[in-house]
Parts: C-alpha cells; structure tokens; sequence
C-alpha cells in the first residue's frame, strides 16, 4: 500500500493538471464542509452539490485540454481569488450571510483562472455558467407568496378529492383538529430550485435540439417541483389530524429539511426521466431522418 501511493505520488507529484484536479476537489469538499459547519438549511448544500457536479460532468469530455497555462497574470488573480474565500468563507455563520452563495462561483472563478489566461476562459464557460447559478436561484425567493398562494389551492383540491373536509383561508388549511400554513420554506422553494438546477445542467451538457424541447422541459421541472411539494404538504396536513398527535414524528422529519429532500429528490427523478424520453424522442428522429436519406 505505501509502496503503491509512493509510486502515485512521483507519477502525479509533478502532474500539473493532475495537482489542479487535487485542488479542484479540495475546494469543492471545502465549500461542501464550510456550508455544512455553518449549519445552512440541507437543501441549500443539496443544491450547492449538485451544482458542484454539473461543473464536473460540463467539463468531463474536456479533460484532456485541462493541461493549466495559465498567464502570470491569471495566476496570481486565481490564487488571491482562493486565499480570499478561504479567509471569507471561514466566517460564514448563517443562512442570512449572503458569502455563502458566491463561494462557488468564486471558486470555479479562481480555478479556471489557475489554468487558463484571460483570453481564454471560454473553455469554462459552461462551468461558469452553472456556478452562477447559485446566486440567481436564490433570488427565487420572491415568487414564494405566489407560490405558497398556488401550493395551498393544489393541497386543498387534492384533499378534497381524498374526501375529506379541507378549510381553506388564504394559505391556512385547516382539516379536523388541525392545521398547516403554506409559507417560508413549505412554499416550494427549494424544490423548485433543485429541479431548475437539474433542468439547466442538462440543458447545457446534453443540451436537446428543438426548442419546443427545450421549453417542455423546463416547464416539466416547474411543473415536477410544484407537484411533489403539494403532495408534500397534503402529507403534512393529513398528519396533523391524526388523534393524539400521534402523526408528530412523521410530521416534524417532513416538515424539516432534511425530510423535504426526499421531495426534492423526487421532483429531479421526475424531470430526468421525462428528460430521457425527450433524448430519446430526438435520437429516434434523427436515425429516421437519416434512413430516408439513405
């Protein structure tokens, strides 16, 4: 085992792509780490992970033009760039310090500037791109009353045609002895973020050839977000009117973050399989195409 990480660490110790692969992964887990001891809300890091991860997969067939070059210049703006988050990111306390949502762009900012000079930065366009869009998703906060607005009708149709005798009074529902109110994080926000995240990722590494296409499947990740987070809360509400409080434990796990993941998670599974047929649409009329030519 020694002898085997002796033989890797002469064979990449003087690797220059290879020491900037190791960086690129000791940021990431870095920016991973800081989210993580700040205590931000999971589905927060679950976004910042996956954004992570389509930065890799954008460059992954690129990995033999990722020898760094970078200029003088270039390399001394990436190396302060990444001593300044790391000094900043190390005072990230909370959710309310906006820092939080410029680590990754700063960081894939300070690696491609590590590998490359100014002029030629368009090789980490998609990255940088993707990265970007951890800031503009957050800004989806302002559609949360709307989307509460919309999210609270949808529970209250769905609960109706379970049969029971929802109330419903703005975004307060109101069923038995209990009650759920559609605002902050219930309103499907962060599903809806996750999903348009996936949605772009795609749209840029696998990106689909007729815009029709490209619209459905945007609409299909709105749509998927929406959904699973109404069902979400329909699950919320038929909890609360269980005797006794018998259903808190249930209520509390999906209530939190960490349980909204798994609708989350649901609304991505969702998209990408309908994602699949839209590829596979395309391929099919592609090969028809060609077989006419033939």
């Amino acid at each position: 085992m020694v002898d085997r990480l002796r033989h890797l660490l002469r064979r990449h110790g003087g690797n220059r792509r290879s020491l900037w692969l190791l960086l690129a992964t000791l940021l990431s887990s870095w920016n991973a780490y800081v989210l993580w001891l700040a205590d931000l809300y999971p589905s927060f890091q679950v976004l910042n992970l996956f954004l992570w991860f389509g930065c890799v997969i954008a460059l992954e067939d690129r990995l033999p033009e990722l020898w760094p070059r970078p200029s003088r210049a270039s390399a001394a703006c990436g190396a302060l760039l990444v001593l300044l988050l790391l000094w900043r990111g190390s005072w990230i306390l909370n959710q309310q310090d906006r820092f939080g949502y410029l680590i990754l762009p700063g960081a894939v900012l300070a690696l491609a500037l590590l590998n490359r000079p100014w002029r030629q930065l368009g090789l980490f366009a998609q990255p940088l791109l993707i990265a970007l869009l951890m800031p503009v998703l957050s800004r989806l906060v302002v559609f949360s009353d709307l989307l509460s607005s919309i999210t609270a009708v949808l529970t209250w149709v769905l609960l109706t045609a379970l049969g029971t005798a929802p109330v419903i009074q703005g975004v307060d529902i109101a069923l038995g002895s209990g009650a759920v109110t559609v605002s902050g994080a219930c309103s499907g926000v962060d599903q809806l973020a996750i999903s348009l995240a996936v949605a772009i990722i795609f749209l840029m590494v696998f990106p689909l050839q007729r815009w029709t296409h490209r619209l459905l499947a945007l609409l299909v990740a709105v749509l998927a977000a929406v959904a699973v987070n109404m069902v979400r809360i329909t699950l919320l509400a038929l909890l609360v009117m269980l005797p006794d409080q018998s259903g808190k434990a249930a209520f509390d796990f999906f209530h939190e973050s960490m349980g909204s993941l798994i609708f989350s998670l649901a609304a991505v599974w969702i998209f990408g399989w309908f994602y699949t047929l839209l590829v596979d649409r395309e391929i099919a009329q592609r090969q028809r195409l060609s077989e006419e030519v033939v």
